[in-house]
């Protein structure tokens, strides 16, 4: 006969089963956590494994690791865009122009024989997105050097590129033929090593040790060093700015450089009380007219393409329409040294010395000669005078060259004498020749009216707008090669 179970073993049994259930759901939640299936798992109850780090262990010749993975260097060829080069332009203007810097458009167009330093009207250059990946090898890591030799003595004086001189050429000797080693951006400080007062060319060193030489002109001062050589910025090449400014080139066909002269009398001028925004207009009736200048100070006026020139309207504002003692119709050199010439409020003094003393200008545009047809012959003397008494007035005299021939014309003159003469005292005197007779060249009529002396204007009175279809007109392109001009030395020279 069975024995029948007791209470306690059947309280045994119920707790087993309990526990194998119990087991059985535990295993059941957990396969349903781990399942790719997906579910509804609440992200807050996911658990990561602990990841402990370990040495990073490189194949070797006899341990095979992952197949290596060849690096993809970003291609841009078919991003890659064309610029022609217009009139005037330096490679560093178009750097600016698409916030890029000198070294990485240089490098774009690297293996297609292309010259930065000799660009040529019409040339195709191609302009690179601003992630451009230079080939390697096109920019140099490191510039080369000609380093300090051990021991040898230098000047402890610190100068610093103008801000406005950025792309300064640092060339192996102190030539325009020199070889460039590399360009300086703006606010760049140099150490100098050779003498600097009333040279052409400094000696300088770079902050990464580069010694090499530059124009005297684009470089502020700065005085004694008294601590360790800090650069401004971290190296020769300018920052790339995304967002540049309208900033015109520093050199045109139409006129010569600035000479470390042209800096020097600039700086005596200022010395006198000579005020830095204030411009003189010597000249006849060509000048006197109120087509000249006249229009920036009356509104008149339309940059166009040109619009880095505001900033140089706004300088000289107040100046451009005042009517000038020295720019009176008929005048020739003779009667601009001549105290008769003037009014009776100048007190004896000539037009010349009347109008300096009265305004104290920094510049002077003087455009003289087509007055002069018959006493050709002593027009160098006189000139002379006009030219060195501007410069012993502190004022930097810009010479004009004249769109007439009247002294071969009117008179027997050889064609041309005057303005050889005008050139040839520019360059004796080192100060600025605007050449405007090659400019108004390639006008029709050479930007003359029927006589052939007197600057033509449009109809509408637009003698300072500078859209193309007014550039046909002598004022027009008068106006803008003289404001250039005075661009070019407020940046240049001034340094404002």
């Amino acid at each position: 006969m069975r024995s029948q179970p007791t209470r306690s073993s059947i309280i045994l049994i119920v707790a087993g089963i309990i526990v194998l259930l119990a087991g059985a759901i535990a295993l059941f939640a957990q396969l349903r956590n781990t399942t790719p299936s997906g579910g509804n798992r609440s992200p807050e109850v996911t658990r990561y494994p602990t990841i402990t780090p370990f040495p990073l262990v490189l194949p070797t010749a006899t341990s095979r690791g992952p197949e290596p993975t060849t690096a993809v260097v970003p291609t841009v060829a078919a991003r890659l865009t064309e610029y022609i080069v217009q009139q005037n332009d330096t490679l560093w203007d178009i750097a600016v122009k698409f916030g890029l810097t000198f070294d990485t458009i240089k490098a774009a167009n690297t293996g297609s024989g292309f010259n930065p330093d000799a660009l040529s009207l019409g040339q195709v250059i191609k302009i690179p997105p601003s992630d451009f990946v230079p080939p390697p090898g096109s920019v140099p890591t490191s510039v080369p050097q000609a380093q300090v030799a051990p021991n040898q003595p230098v000047n402890t004086t610190i100068g610093v590129v103008l801000p406005d001189a950025g792309g300064l050429r640092l060339r192996k000797t102190p030539s325009t033929d020199g070889e460039v080693i590399t360009r300086l951006g703006p606010n760049t400080q140099l150490q100098l090593v050779s003498e600097v007062a009333g040279q052409t060319w400094i000696e300088v060193i770079t902050p990464n040790g580069t010694r090499g030489w530059v124009v005297a002109q684009y470089i502020a001062i700065g005085g004694a060093s008294t601590g360790p050589f800090v650069p401004s910025s971290p190296g020769d090449l300018p920052i790339n700015n995304p967002t540049p400014l309208p900033i015109g080139p520093l050199e045109y066909p139409f006129l010569s450089d600035m000479s470390a002269r042209v800096y020097q009398i600039y700086q005596a001028g200022q010395a006198r009380g000579n005020r830095a925004s204030v411009v003189a207009l010597i000249g006849d009736s060509n000048t006197q007219h109120p087509a000249f200048m006249k229009p920036f100070d009356w509104g008149n006026y339309s940059l166009g393409s040109y619009v880095y020139l505001q900033a140089t309207v706004d300088f000289f504002k107040g100046s451009f329409a005042r009517e000038s003692v020295a720019a009176i119709g008929g005048f020739n050199t003779t009667k601009m040294l001549d105290p008769g010439s003037a009014p009776a409020s100048c007190g004896g003094q000539t037009p010349l010395q009347c109008e300096y003393n009265t305004i104290r200008p920094s510049v002077a545009l003087i455009l003289l000669g087509t007055g002069d047809q018959h006493t050709w012959q002593g027009f160098e003397d006189r000139y002379r005078q006009i030219v060195q008494q501007t410069i012993d007035q502190g004022v930097i005299p810009v010479l004009i060259t004249k769109a007439d021939d009247l002294e071969c014309r009117d008179n027997s003159a050889p064609c041309g004498f005057i303005n050889a003469k005008i050139a040839q005292l520019a360059g004796e005197y080192q100060v600025p020749l605007l050449n405007l007779r090659q400019v108004v060249d390639q006008l029709p009529g050479r930007g003359c009216i029927a006589d052939g002396f007197h600057y033509n204007f449009p109809g509408d009175n637009k003698s300072a707008w500078f859209e193309p279809q007014y550039l046909q007109y002598g004022y027009n392109q008068r106006n803008l090669t003289a404001l250039q001009t005075l661009d070019v030395i407020r940046r240049k020279v001034m340094g404002l």
